[in-house]
């Protein structure tokens, strides 16, 4: 069986072409790698959702972050989805994640300076290790990628209490000012259910995940009573369902809340470093 992936979607190579091509216009730095990551390596865009992840290896710092910030604002006037991701010295990778590293990247198209980049983290490490789509470079498999499970699971752990438990926080704060007749956006519920789903996930399986295979693996492991709102959260996901009242809403929140309570329970022991999917 060939192992070939499928070619790239017409509008996610137009970005990528248009992004090298303003690269070498404005003065861009020497591009040692260039990597998708994210709903496009894993098999889950979503035509006018999702954004074009990537991550640029460099010899070395930035350099010009004018030019970069010239490139960025082009890619944006042009339109075509989001082109997001990080530049990194390649280097960088031969260890773990520096939490916090201050290094450019780009948020919704924009690019930013100046500041920690939360997607410098252990999940992104492995999906460019064992996932990730070379448009310039070498393979992943040659870049000494430091793709251990420790950080990986540590960082899991530490998301859904830093992040997601915050975030159900303030859903329900938002949830009481509703009236019970209010429509609230089904996004919002896809984005919570799935995105703590495919981290229970990698949890157990050590693999990073689409958030449509996150909520597919949930939903065989969840009481019968928790599995609608992931199904509500998988129809929004495909754009079939738009809408959630507020009590499905909490009802949702509640699925959340389950599924961090019992992500200990799907960690899996750790295992020797396993060499990345080629």
């Amino acid at each position: 069986m060939s192992s070939r992936r499928p070619p790239l979607r017409v509008d996610v190579a137009r970005t990528v072409d248009r992004f090298l091509g303003l690269m070498a216009s404005e003065g861009g730095p020497r591009l040692r790698g260039l990597y998708l990551v994210g709903s496009v390596a894993l098999g889950d865009f979503r035509p006018g959702r999702s954004d074009i992840d990537f991550i640029a290896l460099l010899d070395g710092p930035a350099g010009d972050l004018a030019a970069l910030a010239r490139v960025h604002a082009a890619l944006m006037q042009a339109g075509g989805p989001h082109f997001d991701g990080v530049y990194l010295p390649i280097d960088a990778l031969r260890k773990a994640p520096e939490a916090g590293a201050v290094v450019p990247f780009s948020v919704e198209g924009e690019l930013r300076i100046g500041e920690p980049c939360r997607e410098v983290n252990p999940v992104l490490w492995r999906c460019l290790a064992r996932s990730g789509r070379p448009i310039l470079g070498a393979a992943p498999a040659a870049l000494s990628i430091a793709d251990d499970d420790a950080p990986l699971q540590a960082h899991a752990l530490a998301n859904l209490d830093e992040y997601w438990r915050p975030w159900i926080g303030r859903c329900e704060a938002a949830l009481a000012a509703k009236a019970p007749d209010a429509a609230c956006d089904a996004r919002t519920l896809e984005w919570g259910i799935l995105g703590v789903s495919r981290i229970l996930c990698t949890l157990a399986t050590g693999r990073i995940v689409s958030k449509r295979e996150g909520g597919r693996f949930v939903l065989d492991r969840l009481p019968e009573a928790h599995q609608q709102a992931v199904w509500d959260a998988l129809d929004a996901r495909d754009g079939t369902l738009e809408h959630v009242s507020p009590a499905e809403m909490r009802a949702g929140l509640d699925t959340m809340r389950f599924l961090i309570d019992g992500a200990r329970g799907y960690q899996a022991p750790q295992t020797a470093p396993t060499p990345p999917d080629r």
